[in-house]
């Protein structure tokens, strides 16, 4: 091989070597998507308590979600013992924190008002009533429809009685199979449980008056 054919050849590999690096170097696209659930607009509150009324003051917590829900991939149940962990699509924040957010500023809207306190709380602090959650189930499945399944109880704020202990399941249709929708779902089922949450409430704040007014 001459010097000039082993000088043009190594011109050509260090091209190639450098057209190589380029593009490792290049950035790349990320495919990554990262969602959040949303506080739904109510309806209307539950009840008709007066202005001059005082706000209900509410416990809200603890609230509890299944291991398997911890994680910040987006879950998609495909079975009844399957689920699936998305590659690119995350949530924003944890979704504990979300549910409880979002429930929290439902449970506000709905009930006049009302202060929500994240537990723990103080011992000082005054308490109508305490809202507990244990969610089992709260994810969206192969279509993209949501279900929530959790055992919720309500205590009385000062004696933290149990004043309610129910079982309940909730679902959404999404429009489709998108994430997106299956988050809009989510939001919706979980806007759904606090109606449910805000009209028990009520019904113990009526029983309340109603036993106040008799006295």
């Amino acid at each position: 091989m001459t010097s000039r054919s082993f000088f043009m050849r190594s011109i050509v590999l260090g091209a190639l070597l450098m057209a190589g690096c380029g593009t490792l170097l290049a950035p790349r696209h990320d495919p990554t998507s990262f969602f959040i659930l949303a506080a739904l607009p109510a309806n209307g509150a539950v009840g008709s308590a007066s202005s001059a009324a005082r706000a209900l003051s509410i416990g809200l917590g603890p609230v509890q979600l299944p291991d398997y829900l911890q994680r910040d991939e987006i879950i998609t149940r495909t079975g009844p013992n399957r689920v699936v962990i998305s590659e690119t699509d995350r949530w924003a924040e944890p979704l504990g924190d979300s549910f409880r957010r979002v429930l929290g500023n439902d449970l506000s809207g709905r009930l006049d008002g009302a202060d929500v306190v994240p537990y723990p709380w103080y011992s000082s602090v005054r308490l109508d009533y305490k809202v507990e959650v244990d969610v089992s189930r709260f994810e969206p499945d192969a279509s993209g429809n949501a279900r929530l399944t959790a055992r919720w109880r309500i205590r009385d704020g000062v004696t933290n009685k149990i004043r309610i202990n129910q079982d309940s399941s909730f679902a959404t249709k999404a429009r489709s199979g998108a994430t997106a929708d299956s988050v809009a779902a989510m939001s919706a089922t979980l806007a759904d449980f606090s109606a449910a949450v805000a009209a028990e409430i009520d019904k113990l704040r009526q029983q309340n008056r109603t036993i106040s007014a008799a006295r």
